[in-house]
Order: structure tokens, then sequence, then C-alpha cells
């Protein structure tokens, strides 16, 4: 396997980010090289993303390109949340894959490199298990300043139009200890800029260490310059998080809550968990204890059986809330979830529709800020 030359393209959230940083790591560690063009690697992984269909064709786009290539064709690696949710059908899909391989599992991916070239068979590599947590320790980092640290994989929320816990599986906490151990070494080689990642990090429970404690440990670590977090859900966020926020100087005043829609039958039919009065006098709390503290959100249009009151209900939170920034989806029905066994009755152009006038009205929310 040595001097093997892999390219990565990664796909989709932070979560992805932070996989391929790890995949990297691995790899490297068994003297593989990473390369920045594609047509020069002897190997080819894609880590993938699920959330939109968008994002799962320009996979599918990327596999037909490298088939034509040519007669000396990569070893080509699907992995990430497309892997876990399609399994044995991306190979029926693209035959030209060898390594199908779920988030789960990238602590067995060189394994499943040395067996694939070792014996020219596709391998299958799509298990629900907990990650070995040394894979986390390989000390690279793309970016020599800031570093994303993963709390927390998986989700229990089981949103109803949302395919991450069926692709990344429960809920699982890492040790507080040894996330402590990991941010400790990052900032060990200047990398001092510090992003929590979970699907829920209000939800971090490890024994008596929840998620605002965790902050306050994180925050004494001597070198560390700042600490962010992503994301939060708002039925289990609370004020005590808001208090450690303005507490603690090294913890960025930002905080990304996802509303997702302003109409509590479209909240209801999603499985959010809460309603827009509570939303809003959380972001009231939160605005009246972290002193100009910045609100960004998510916002999915176009829902199924979304009127158009449902719409303008939102269109007034955005308008009522003043967010600083929020990411606009129109909604992508999505294999295995619940919501994929409802009728997708909203119209393709009354989704785009929907999407431009937020969208518009975000943009010039953000632009009246003044910072």
């Amino acid at each position: 396997m040595k001097d093997k030359k892999v390219f990565l393209k990664n796909f989709g959230c932070q979560m992805n980010a932070r996989d391929s940083e790890v995949v990297k790591g691995l790899l490297l560690a068994e003297g593989y090289k990473l390369v920045d063009d594609a047509k020069a690697a002897d190997i080819i992984l894609f880590n993938t993303c699920s959330v939109r269909q968008h994002a799962e064709d320009r996979v599918w786009s990327g596999i037909g390109n490298i088939k034509d290539q040519g007669p000396k064709k990569p070893i080509i690696g699907i992995i990430g949340c497309m892997a876990q949710n399609y399994k044995k059908e991306i190979f029926k899909r693209a035959p030209a894959v060898d390594i199908v391989c779920g988030p789960s599992n990238i602590d067995n991916l060189a394994l499943y490199l040395e067996e694939a070239i070792r014996s020219k068979e596709q391998i299958l590599g799509a298990d629900e298990k907990t990650r070995r947590d040394d894979i986390y320790h390989t000390g690279f980092y793309e970016d020599k300043v800031h570093a994303y640290v993963v709390i927390s994989e998986g989700c229990d929320n089981f949103c109803s139009y949302c395919v991450v816990p069926y692709v990344r599986g429960r809920l699982r906490h890492r040790d507080h200890a040894k996330i402590l151990k990991e941010i400790k070494g990052a900032v060990s080689q200047g990398v001092a800029d510090i992003t929590l990642l979970g699907q829920n990090v209000s939800s971090y429970a490890d024994g008596s260490v929840d998620f605002t404690r965790l902050l306050k440990m994180a925050s004494e670590i001597p070198g560390l310059k700042s600490l962010s977090f992503l994301t939060s859900h708002p039925k289990n966020t609370k004020q005590e998080l808001f208090k450690i926020m303005a507490q603690t100087p090294v913890i960025k005043k930002q905080l990304h809550l996802p509303i997702q829609s302003g109409s509590d039958k479209v909240l209801k039919a999603m499985n959010r968990g809460y309603t827009v009065k509570k939303y809003i006098e959380m972001v009231d709390q939160y605005r009246g204890i972290v002193y100009n503290g910045k609100l960004s959100t998510d916002i999915i249009v176009g829902f199924p059986k979304e009127t158009e009151k449902d719409f303008e209900k939102t269109f007034s939170l955005v308008r009522e809330v003043k967010f600083d920034a929020a990411y606009i989806f129109k909604y992508s029905s999505r294999p295995n979830t619940k919501a994929a066994g409802y009728e997708d009755d909203v119209l393709p152009e009354i989704k785009q529709r929907r999407h431009a006038e937020l969208l518009k009205l975000q943009k010039e929310i953000s632009r009246s800020k003044t910072y």
C-alpha cells in the first residue's frame, strides 16, 4: 500500500468535513499519499451526503466521469451517508465502485482498501457500530488554525424529513475525557479555534458531564483562543447554555438554532418537538442573556402539505426574528424517512418561488444589520 496516491472529494456538512480529515489522517498513517488531482490518483474516495438529492446526483456524476478516464481505472470508494443509505445498491447502479463504507465503518477503511486491491472484489462495510475513538487522535487537520471536534455521533430525534438517524445511527456520545484530550492535542499544534460538532450538541451527556459542563471544561484548556459549537436543537436547548456563553469570553457569541418552519402544523408533521411560540421565547432569552449574540437558522420550504398560509407564517417569523443568517432549502424527499411516505404535493415551481422570496427577505435583513 506504500505510496498509493489517494484523492478524496468531500460533500455535505461539517460532520462530513471532519470525517474526511479523519480518513486522511488514518491513510497517511498507513503510508498512503494525498493528492489534489483525481487524475493522478490510484484511489478516489467520495465522502458523500444524503441530506438532499442534489448532493447525491453530484456523486453519481463524479463516478461516471472517472469511469470514462480509460483502462487504468483507479480504486473507487463511496464512503459516508450514501454508502449507508444504499449499501449494495451502489454496486448495482455503479459497477465501477470497489468499496462502499458507511460513516460508522471509516475506522476500517484502510483494511477495505487493502482487501479491494488484493482481491479485486467489491467490499461492503456498512454496519452500525461505535467507531474506535483513536481515529480522532491522528493529529491531522486541514486547517492549521481551526479544527472541528466531534462530541457525539448519530441522532435520536427522527425528524420526519431527515435521513441522519438511518445513515449515522442512533445517538452515541463520546467520552468527555477523550474529547478534551483531542482539543488539547489540537491546541498544542497551534490549532486553537475549536468547533464542537454533533447533530444535537445540546443533548450531550457523559455521566455527570452535560453539554454546558463540557463547554466549561473545554473553555479552560490553556492556549484555546476560541470555542464554538454546531448544532443546537430547540427542543432541549436551555437557558444554562446561554448563561455560560455570556459568562465565558472564549466562547463565540454565535448560536445556530434551526427553526425549519414558522407553522406549528408543519413543525408537528416534521416531528420537531417544539412550537413557534416556544422557539421565539428561546430567542428572546438568548438575546436577553448573550449581549450582541448572533443567531442563524435552517429553514425548509415546500414540505408536504405546506400551504401558502403556512409559508406566510414562516415568512413572518423570519421578518420578526431577524436572523443574522438563514440557510434556506427546498424540501427533497429522502428514502427511508417517514416523510418519504407523504405525497410530495408542493409543486417544484412553488418551492422555487417560496425559496426565492424567503432568500430575498433574509438578504435584506442581513444587509440592514450593522456590526
